[in-house]
């Protein structure tokens, strides 16, 4: 028995079969079948699309998972999450609407909560009771990075020393003075940290201070600004992550 699944897409498939004998005895049997030719279809949206850098957020971020499909089993959808700094969300349990018609329109969906700063990845594939694979992906309009971003709500932290505090009347030192920047930041940029040094010599502008190109050990950054020329110098500092954190004055 051949059964046209384009008219029988439904779990509610029956067949009957009755046998007859020449004595006219009668058996029936019956045999019920599941036809699912519908695909899963599986779609994501994010309520944090304000990047910077094209994947830097420093905000939280929800991701909300809807699977369409009629013969949903949720231990068989695959969701994969990596996170650099270990800490993983886990998916949500998963709340059914129900569908109309065959059912293929029923709607499961579940979130993940991203409130760690950290690198994540992010992969999902699901294959229905059928066999049936779903082909894509469909992220709602306007999401921003979908499957690899980068959470950072930590602000860098800027500390500066001196190798010289010998000073007269306050603020005058008979040599010259090194100061060194510590910035303590994981998504360092470099062109976002802002030198405001101002150099005058009987209040008439003079060269600035040389400073060193920066050096990484992890996430600390070091630099040096070599005061060296007679002058009267003034400093200040702004610094801002890859995420738009500023660090605090």
């Amino acid at each position: 028995i051949t059964i046209n699944a384009s008219k029988n897409n439904s779990n509610d498939v029956t067949i009957k079969i009755t046998a007859v004998d020449n004595s006219d005895n009668v058996t029936v049997s019956t045999c019920d079948v599941k036809i699912d030719k519908t695909a899963p279809v599986i779609d994501i949206k994010y309520d944090n699309n304000k990047a910077d850098s094209n994947s830097f957020f420093n905000a939280n971020r929800t991701a909300t998972i809807v699977v369409t499909e009629r013969n949903f089993v949720a231990k068989d959808v695959v969701v994969k999450i990596t996170n650099t700094d270990g800490k993983v969300p886990k998916l949500s349990s998963w709340k059914k609407v129900k569908g109309t018609g065959n059912l293929d329109d029923t709607k499961w969906t579940a979130t993940i909560n991203y409130v760690a700063d950290g690198d994540y990845t992010f992969y999902i594939a699901y294959t229905d009771k059928a066999g049936l694979k779903c082909k894509s992906i469909n992220y709602a309009d306007g999401s921003v990075a979908p499957k690899a971003f980068t959470i950072d709500k930590t602000a860098p932290v800027v500390n500066v020393s001196y190798n010289n505090n010998t000073a007269t009347n306050g603020n005058y030192f008979v040599a010259e003075r090194v100061a060194t920047v510590v910035i303590n930041e994981h998504n360092f940029n470099p062109e976002r940290v802002d030198f405001n040094i101002t150099a005058t010599d009987d209040a008439k502008p003079i060269g600035l201070p040389r400073i060193s190109g920066w050096v990484s050990k992890g996430d600390v950054r070091t630099c040096n600004i070599y005061y060296s020329a007679d002058a009267k110098y003034d400093f200040d500092i702004y610094v801002t992550d890859k995420a738009s954190n500023k660090a605090a004055d």
